[in-house]
């Protein structure tokens, strides 16, 4: 008997169906919700979850920096005639580090206070006389510019003569010398080095993905090439990336009150970003589902599989942890590739099941 056409590709298409459901009974298929089986007949394994307290951390690798560093300059020019700070000393602010000769400087203060004095008289004589009718309100008024001049004088000889001592302009430890007893500075011309001893900084650059994971305040601990370990804030995170490297600088800032810490050491330092609700699991009941979305599978209180998407968080010895779960979790830590949302199982928990 001759089978018609269309009965013959009728045919073929019921057996295209019934291979489709074979496989995908075979491999779990993907995460369609399906009727719920009337008997369960698989069996899956499952461990409760429940939240907890999880930190994210980033590594950076940085150096140590002084928070202030300058180079001290002299404001006016002679010849130095002393260095009484030595190098590495502490010193504090006002400190004398390079003392100029004072030349002509102490003579022309004098100079300049003598004429202030009789600027003084003059100015005061004319007020008298002024107020008397003997002076005309004109004759007053140039007394005075001429008084005003004189103090403008005497303060710039005073300042002039200080500018010979060029001091600490704050507590912290003269790092170098720039110039010996005998050399002639020019305005501008240094003299020493101060470093601020405490605060200090540990700098360094992070990337794109990771800069949103640090904020101001964050707690870091830093390890020195020097071996030294030292804990601190984060006390800024820059806004906007290095157009170069496209990265982020980062500043952690720590205690330096013993001086121990030196300017410029290669650093590596982990920051501990605020503490959040997350949950830990096996990296084997992370699956994906038809849309490619990451997730795990778990069950419901009646038994019934449920696919619910997460985003890994960070990875541990003891398991990934992942955000997208709201409260205590029975995950499917075995069988969840051959089971599909929807499906009526039976669960065995992981402490009953032989491993």
């Amino acid at each position: 008997m001759q089978i018609s056409q269309p009965v013959k590709l009728a045919g073929i298409i019921v057996a295209l169906i019934v291979i489709y459901f074979l496989v995908r009974g075979m491999f779990g298929g993907g995460d369609t919700q399906i009727e719920a089986a009337a008997s369960p007949d698989f069996t899956v394994v499952t461990e409760l979850t429940a939240p907890l307290e999880w930190r994210d951390e980033v590594t950076v690798r940085g150096r140590t920096k002084a928070e202030r560093k300058v180079i001290v300059r002299s404001e006016t020019s002679g010849n130095i005639i002393a260095t009484p700070t030595a190098i590495g000393a502490l010193v504090s602010e006002g400190d004398v580090l390079c003392r100029l000769s004072v030349d002509a400087r102490r003579a022309q203060l004098a100079e300049a206070n003598a004429g202030l004095a009789k600027a003084e008289l003059d100015y005061n004589a004319a007020v008298k006389l002024g107020a008397d009718g003997f002076r005309s309100e004109t004759g007053v008024a140039s007394a005075k510019a001429v008084r005003d001049q004189a103090v403008a004088q005497a303060e710039r000889a005073r300042l002039e003569l200080e500018k010979t001592n060029i001091v600490a302009p704050f507590d912290g430890i003269y790092d170098a010398r720039h110039a010996e007893t005998g050399d002639f500075l020019s305005i501008g011309d240094p003299c020493a080095t101060v470093i601020q001893r405490s605060p200090f900084l540990v700098v360094g650059a992070v990337s794109e993905r990771d800069v949103n994971k640090i904020s101001k305040g964050d707690r870091g601990v830093a390890t020195l090439a020097t071996g030294e370990t030292i804990e601190g804030i984060i006390r800024f995170v820059a806004a906007s990336a290095d157009p170069a490297t496209r990265t982020f600088n980062v500043e952690l800032e720590v205690p330096n009150d013993d001086g121990g810490l030196r300017d410029g050491v290669t650093a590596e330092f982990t920051v501990f970003a605020k503490e959040r609700s997350a949950h830990r699991v096996p990296r084997s009941a992370l699956i994906l589902n038809d849309n490619g979305d990451l997730g795990i599978r778990s069950l419901d209180d009646g038994n019934i599989v449920e696919f619910q998407p997460v985003r890994m968080l960070g990875e541990t010895p003891s398991g990934i942890w992942v955000s997208g779960l709201e409260k205590d979790v029975r995950l499917i830590i075995s069988g969840q590739g051959f089971v599909s949302s929807g499906q009526k199982v039976q669960a065995v928990d992981s402490s009953e099941h032989p491993s």
